[in-house]
């Protein structure tokens, strides 16, 4: 079994989508254009004031679990900080209106979800066991399965984002989400890059086709797979070329995908706009 470690994909490489969507941004942490404080006098007199009450954005929470394995992952997240890092990447440069919760969960069945009654994404560990077999034969199995959660997890953090906003979406939000995830995780780099892809790996293969898998509000996995890596490629097509001569990518796709990419991060960035962080 897999003993969650911090990822290897720091937050902190994630700034990219959250600069072009701010328009100014500074790597080191400091706004773009704010000057550097004075430091304060040790001993100038500083009137009591209350203090301010957070503003609203995601929080987590971790409740009681009964099976043995799952309380000792949830254990290892918390260390890993797994979930705050989510968080506290998103309030950085997102403002919502309300709380939501990220909590991991016994669910009793292998799944993600977003809650709209109590504006909670729930992560099941049931998933978590479920990708552990999945990527048994990885060489690097732990991150391929902490890629395919944080994919899942953006993933959920997409649907809160549609509900607390009320974002316009349309098509289907189940594909409007995959592409939030994968913008975010795209960002030039090779881990970003391997994260969404493994993002997308860990989907079940389409065994039986029937009319529910047709109906479904959840593209085909194996469609899901591909939109999501001609984003990847879309991004930057000159980082994996080996991709349209060893077929992993159509050419016929191939070819579009630098144009669908500047259209969907264009579309996110318009959604967000308002909602940004000053």
């Amino acid at each position: 079994m897999r003993s969650p470690t911090r990822s290897r994909f720091a937050f902190s490489t994630l700034l990219p989508l959250a600069c072009a969507l701010l328009a100014a941004c500074d790597v080191s942490g400091a706004r773009a254009g704010t000057a550097e404080r004075a430091p304060v006098e040790r001993f100038r007199a500083v009137p009591l004031r209350p203090a301010r009450p957070a503003p609203p954005g995601f929080r987590v929470a971790y409740g009681p679990v009964r099976d043995s394995t799952f309380a000792a992952w949830q254990a290892d997240f918390r260390r890993a900080r797994f979930l705050e890092d989510v968080a506290e990447w998103m309030n950085g440069w997102i403002r919502l209106p309300t709380d939501v919760t990220l909590t991991f969960a016994e669910c009793g069945e292998s799944n993600s979800f977003y809650r709209p009654e109590d504006r909670t994404v729930v992560v099941c560990f049931e998933l978590v066991d479920e990708l552990d077999a999945m990527f048994e034969q990885d060489q690097d199995r732990d991150q391929a399965v902490d890629d395919a959660l944080l994919f899942t997890t953006l993933h959920e953090v997409g649907h809160a984002l549609v509900s607390v906003l009320d974002l316009p979406i349309t098509g289907r939000e189940e594909d409007a989400v995959d592409q939030l995830a994968a913008l975010i995780l795209v960002d030039g780099s090779d881990g970003g890059d391997e994260a969404a892809i493994n993002g997308v790996r860990g989907l079940p293969d389409d065994e039986q086709l029937d009319d529910l898998a047709f109906a479904d509000e959840h593209a085909l996995n194996g469609q899901r797979f591909y939109n999501v890596l001609c984003l990847v490629y879309g991004q930057n097509p000159a980082a994996h070329p080996e991709w349209t001569r060893d077929g992993t990518l159509p050419e016929e796709r191939a070819a579009r995908c630098p144009e669908e990419y500047g259209q969907t991060r264009a579309a996110w960035q318009k959604l967000l706009l308002p909602y940004l962080r000053d």
